[in-house]
Parts: structure tokens; sequence; C-alpha cells
């Protein structure tokens, strides 16, 4: 796999990497965005019969973006339904953004030190428990450490 990062069995790759997926997984996508055309999106969720359209807060803004919307699209039946999250007290958020896009693109460096600085510090150990921007912040605090923008800095 070129692209993208595994999550239990999910495939995430963001819209810029796309066209490096194998042929099958670009069709799929290709076919949920046909079928759910008004879905905003930057990342694509790849599961067996099921493409989840994603949008998540511009990349280049947030160090962790944050998921402001999904489509999840079953490609074998035309099935498609939208969740709004932009209200979420808590929302969801995306670690380790460097691997959905591709290994050349200028921002993937940048984004690659964050996390193996991060890692470093083990605040990826039981990632399990930090999806979520409140327990994720609630893990940085402790380590004296802040989101500001597209940085983690000194808290």
């Amino acid at each position: 796999m070129a692209v993208g990062k595994l999550v239990r069995g999910a495939l995430y790759v963001h819209r810029d990497a796309v066209g490096a997926l194998a042929n099958d997984m670009r069709l799929m996508i290709n076919e949920a965005v046909a079928i759910a055309s008004s879905a905003r999106w930057n990342v694509a969720r790849v599961e067996k019969h099921v493409v989840g359209l994603l949008e998540y807060e511009d990349f280049d803004a947030a160090a962790f973006p944050r998921l402001i919307a999904s489509t999840r699209v079953n490609v074998a039946t035309g099935e498609h339904a939208q969740t709004d999250f932009s209200r979420s007290a808590n929302p969801l958020i995306l670690h380790r953004k460097e691997q959905l896009v591709m290994p050349d693109d200028p921002r993937a460096g940048r984004w690659a030190e964050t996390t193996r600085k991060l890692v470093e510090q083990g605040l990826f150990k039981d990632n399990h428990a930090i999806g979520r921007q409140g327990a994720w912040n609630e893990r940085l605090s402790q380590a004296g450490l802040a989101v500001f923008g597209d940085k983690v800095v000194p808290a």
C-alpha cells in the first residue's frame, strides 16, 4: 500500500492521493461520489462495499482536523446517508494525517515530524482512547502541550 491509513479494516485516503490507489478502490470511490454527488469530502474511507466520504476541516489549518460531516455510501445498493458533525461539542479528530497523502506531498514531512515527536513522548499509547478532541486535548495538556492552529506547542 503506497498511500493511506488502515484503521480497523478501513482504508483512509485524502482526495489528493486517490489516484495512487488500486483501480478497484478508485472505481469504488468514483462510484460513491457519483451516487452522493452533493457530498463535500476531502477524505475517503474505503471498506468492502461501503465508502465513507468524509469532510474534515482544512488539513493545512488544523494539526488534528475535526470531522465536520460524513456521507456513507453502499456502492452495492446505492443507499447513502449523511451525518452532520459540525456542531459536535467533542468531535472525532484525525491523527497521522501524513499517512493519507502521497509521501512526496510537500506537507507530509512536516506532519510526519509532528507525529514522530508525539510518538516519542508516548502520546499515541492506547490510541483507541484519543479519537475525540476532548480526550486528545486532555492528553496533550497532561504532557504540557497545546494545539495552536496547525502546530503543537508548549502550553
